[in-house]
């Protein structure tokens, strides 16, 4: 059984931002890194699923390597420790309606063992204890089981309804929508953020 104890949350000059788990360590990665993973992590499915594409959003333009965290958002790398792998990328971001949404990519090799689990619930905390964000939403397909089980097992509810969605690609779909609310959350992060440009 894996421990799920509150994850201790530290946070560090510039953004850094870090967490352990019982089997992951967890920070915020400068833009390259998150992109080098983001090219480890998706396979044909995870890209599929995503709308991403062949070339996902992993090619990037800009010539600077801020952390990829701001106001607007934060993005996190749970790697073993052990071995140093990136096993999941998970974060949240301002969707279009306004409110806060998380989204999650575990590693083929490392699917259906939990990874995800451990990372989004570490970003529900950064999201409610850290940030003060109050509630956070989620979107999957109607017919995504893993993606509705992972948020199932972090502790969000399905909204009732099916709502479309329009991914990168263009490619429509009907999702579901879920909720994470804490209504005790509050903002305790004094550092200033680096700015996701």
């Amino acid at each position: 059984m894996v421990d799920t104890a509150a994850p201790v949350l530290r946070c560090g000059f510039g953004g850094a931002h870090t967490a352990t788990t019982a089997r992951l360590e967890v920070s915020v990665p400068r833009r390259q890194e998150l992109i080098d993973v983001w090219a480890d992590l998706a396979d044909a499915e995870a890209r599929f699923r995503l709308g991403w594409g062949e070339d996902g959003p992993w090619v990037d333009q800009d010539d600077t390597d801020p952390m990829v965290i701001a106001d607007e958002g934060a993005e996190f790398i749970g790697r073993d420790p052990q071995t140093g792998v990136a096993v999941v990328s998970a974060g949240f971001g301002r969707a279009d309606d306004g409110y806060m949404e998380v989204s999650g990519l575990v590693h083929p090799a490392f699917r259906r063992f939990g990874f995800g689990r451990e990372a989004l619930q570490v970003v529900c905390a950064f999201a409610h204890r850290h940030f003060g964000v109050t509630e956070l939403r989620a979107r999957c397909e109607t017919d995504n089981e893993a993606s509705r089980r992972w948020l199932a097992s972090a502790g969000f509810l399905p909204v009732e309804g099916v709502f479309m969605h329009t991914l990168p690609d263009g490619r429509s779909m009907a999702t579901i929508r879920w909720r994470h609310l804490d209504p005790t959350a509050r903002r305790r992060c004094k550092r200033p953020f680096m700015p996701v440009e």
